[in-house]
């Protein structure tokens, strides 16, 4: 799913400091364009594996040292909660299957599989298949997210051959059980793409779940309304 045009990430800032109002939380999530790459789950070819490595060294030189702190608090909130059950998502519609981290949980359709082209052992997780695809990033913060903030540098990565520009629209303050303080984004890439992002952030554990959800309406609808923490 290569991306042919870059623009700089916009967060949500007043609208005299960007071109145009902020825009509006999405309804129609829609799809990707053309442009996009053909997501699959199964063995990665020697192309996707070549990918793969070039995201992960972006990773290493950009977004890591970043997280250091945040994942190492994670991965001792994972290991405290290991004597309790796993968080599931609220429901389990016909025809999808539960995805948990441990933390944040949430059913995908059935035929999507774990995707190892974007998913890490720093706190990424990518379920794709034919008809979509979702991705998170999960990491730890002591003060809550506030309106506005910016994607995890992950967002750059999810579903293009090589980390991209975005844009992102203006914040929508939403509900996911469970967690303290949530809000939906619309996110979009010059050739067409259009997904559904969601900041949420749970005060006990101090842990942050950023969404990304490209699909049809239905799918994105469904996947949002089986979330949780």
């Amino acid at each position: 799913m290569s991306v042919r045009a870059s623009m700089e990430p916009v967060n949500h800032l007043p609208s005299h400091t960007r071109d145009g109002p902020p825009e509006k939380a999405p309804t129609d999530p829609g799809r990707g364009g053309g442009a996009l790459e053909r997501r699959r789950g199964a063995e990665l070819t020697p192309a996707e594996k070549k990918v793969r490595r070039r995201n992960r060294q972006w990773f290493m030189v950009i977004a890591i040292p970043a997280a250091i702190v945040g994942v190492a608090a994670l991965a001792a909130s994972i290991i405290a909660d290991r004597s309790t059950p796993s968080v599931k998502p609220l429901s389990v519609p016909a025809g999808y299957k539960p995805v948990s981290d441990g933390i944040f949980a949430y059913a995908v359709p059935s035929a999507w599989m774990t995707n190892d082209l974007y998913t890490d052992n720093v706190g990424d997780l990518d379920v794709s298949g034919g008809s979509g695809w979702v991705a998170e990033h999960v990491g730890t913060r002591a003060n809550p997210p506030v309106e506005g903030e910016g994607p995890p540098p992950a967002f750059r990565a999810f579903g293009v051959n090589t980390p991209s520009s975005y844009r992102i629209g203006g914040a929508e303050p939403t509900r996911v059980p469970g967690t303290s303080v949530a809000f939906r984004y619309r996110v979009t890439r010059p050739d067409g793409f259009q997904a559904t992002a969601v900041d949420a952030w749970v005060s006990s554990s101090e842990a942050e779940i950023w969404l990304l959800i490209d699909a049809a309406p239905a799918t994105t609808t469904q996947i949002l309304d089986t979330f949780r923490a």
